[in-house]
């Protein structure tokens, strides 16, 4: 694979409201419509929110303005992508999902990777609150809030590693659920039951939602446990659900998290390997939006 050439130092649109709808001109996009992609896990440790970082890394190389909704209370995407506090956060916004209240919240990401952009809903702990769900009608508050912005080409949202109301709330305002999982007994089970949940948010909430695939993270080729159950999930779902390649484990990821760099900012072998795949995985999504 060729080095992606980024360049340091292009112009930057700073202030996400100027960016973005409400005055001066948008920053480079190159698509229509805003797909919006919940990141699910059931399990955490599974590097969910890595896949996040990997597809907002990509759609920035490739020029996309992208928003990462960050539901996890543990707020790992967050702390990721922003050292700028707000007051207003995703509780806010979830608390009053008003034009004024999504606006306030909009952080701009401390990533210095061009052309692209990425702004964060920040997360909070304050969040939890939301995630108990007593099996009643969803009425989907997220989907309203993000209803209210305009301008982004993408946006990601990465949920907490469960199936409650929060990640309910996700699937009820995207387009596309991706499902992330390592190949372990632990893993598989949770897939299962993951991909039951988007069905079932299909059917009684959002008819648009889609599963976008799988994406089976930190494989160990050598590891025969790891061959059976990337090959167990090949029988279960068919080779065209799981997203292909899965994501070798490298420690680039774990280099761009450490420094808060994109990964496409890692300039390893490593590096280079993951940043190829995530940026097969947004062509194949932006495909099927």
């Amino acid at each position: 694979m060729a080095p992606v050439v980024v360049v340091r130092g292009a112009p930057h649109c700073n202030d996400p409201l100027t960016r973005f709808g409400l005055s001066a001109a948008r920053c480079p996009g190159t698509l229509g419509a805003m797909p919006t992609i919940s990141v699910i896990a059931l399990k955490g440790g599974v590097g969910k929110t890595s896949v996040v970082l990997g597809l907002a890394s990509a759609a920035t190389v490739r020029g996309l303005a992208t928003l990462v909704v960050d539901l996890d209370p543990q707020g790992n995407a967050t702390s990721l992508l922003s050292t700028h506090a707000r007051k207003t956060t995703v509780a806010d916004v979830l608390a009053h999902p008003t034009k004024e209240t999504v606006e306030a919240a909009l952080t701009a990401c401390d990533w210095e990777l061009a052309p692209g952009e990425v702004d964060v809903l920040p997360s909070h702990p304050n969040i939890i609150r939301f995630d108990s769900w007593s099996g009643g009608t969803l009425r989907p508050k997220l989907a309203r809030a993000l209803s209210h912005l305009t301008g982004y080409d993408l946006t990601l949202i990465d949920c907490p590693p469960s199936l409650g109301a929060l990640t309910r709330e996700a699937l009820a305002a995207s387009d596309f659920a991706i499902v992330v999982t390592t190949p372990t007994f632990f893993g598989s089970q949770g897939v299962e039951r993951a991909v039951a949940e988007v069905e079932e948010i299909r059917k009684s909430v959002n008819p648009n939602l889609k599963l976008a695939g799988i994406v089976v993270n930190r494989v160990r080729s050598t590891a025969e446990e790891h061959e059976y159950r990337k090959q167990e999930l090949t029988d279960i779902y068919g080779r065209v659900t799981l997203m292909k390649p899965v994501i070798p484990e490298r420690i680039a990821v774990q280099q761009a998290e450490g420094t808060g760099m994109p990964v496409h900012r890692i300039r390893t072998a490593g590096g280079r390997e993951v940043a190829d795949i995530f940026d097969g995985y947004l062509k194949t999504l932006m495909r099927k939006s």
